[in-house]
């Protein structure tokens, strides 16, 4: 993805855009696609920029020297973990980029027609949403290979095949799904996220179960210097604390957790306060993509 100048960018961060470019055309209203912006594009803030830009204090919000992304909302992403200074995770996708033959095991045959070689069509489960569609190919009583023909949608989980549906006889075979996955597809910090094992990075904004549905582009923080909102601020607050994510976007800080814990974020520069902003200066894994 394309690094991008940060002073046509700055005023535009707390917005949430309805198209993947960013911009819909005034006359159309239909979204440019990729004429502003791209999905995964960044900008590296410094602090000329910010004051060049006259947006240091905007809304009463501070943005502070790092790096910003342009990311997709997943539609099952929960509206009300979303707000200025929240951790958001990695979206779980909503179908599937790639169906995998784990093993092909033997002694299949095509239940319709009993042939050993062939192809036959075999749908995912539904997965909280439509199922996936795959053209499976059968060689000498074999899984040979694998086409995805629908990839599926809002799926809520991981959707498994069920090789009974379609073959009959035969042992050991295994057909696997691989859900959509990118690190600028993004969702809440809760149990609609990938997994909870990493923070994806600190919303700016928030944003309508409306947006959601709809589907929505939003500017995240990922490196640098971050305002982030503390729920809680357990043993001895001060700046050196360790941030930490939980779910529903709440976040505890810490001088005893230890790093690599679930949902680490990073270390507090100023003296954390229970429901409020404090600056973290982030160390989270960046994945381009």
């Amino acid at each position: 993805m394309a690094q991008l100048p940060a002073l046509p960018i700055i005023n535009g961060i707390y917005n949430v855009y309805t198209s993947p470019s960013g911009m819909l055309s005034p006359i159309t209203g239909i979204p440019y696609l990729g004429f502003v912006l791209s999905e995964g594009d960044y900008v590296d803030v410094t602090r000329a920029d910010l004051a060049s830009a006259g947006v240091q204090v905007p809304y009463g919000n501070k943005l502070y020297p790092g790096r910003y992304r342009f990311v997709r909302v997943s539609v099952n992403a929960t509206y009300s973990n979303f707000g200025f200074g929240y951790p958001v995770g990695y979206g779980l996708g909503t179908f599937i980029d790639n169906a995998v033959i784990a093993a092909a095991g033997s002694g299949y045959t095509i239940t319709a027609g009993g042939a050993s070689s062939g192809t036959v069509s075999i749908n995912s489960s539904a997965a909280g949403g439509t199922a996936a569609t795959v053209s499976l190919t059968l060689s000498a009583g074999a899984l040979s290979s694998a086409q995805v023909t629908y990839a599926g949608a809002n799926m809520t989980s991981v959707p498994t095949f069920t090789l009974s549906s379609v073959l009959s006889g035969g042992s050991g075979g295994s057909l696997v799904a691989e859900q959509y996955s990118s690190p600028n597809f993004i969702s809440s910090f809760d149990s609609s996220s990938e997994n909870l094992s990493y923070v994806r990075g600190v919303a700016l904004t928030t944003i309508t179960s409306a947006q959601v549905t709809a589907g929505a582009w939003i500017w995240l923080q990922e490196l640098g210097d971050a305002s982030v909102y503390v729920t809680t601020a357990s043993g001895t607050p001060a700046s050196g604390n360790q941030a930490v994510a939980a779910t529903a976007a709440a976040v505890t800080t810490n001088s005893s957790i230890s790093t690599g814990v679930v949902g680490f974020m990073g270390f507090t520069i100023d003296k954390p306060a229970a429901t409020s902003l404090c600056r973290v200066r982030l160390q989270l894994p960046v994945v381009q993509g």
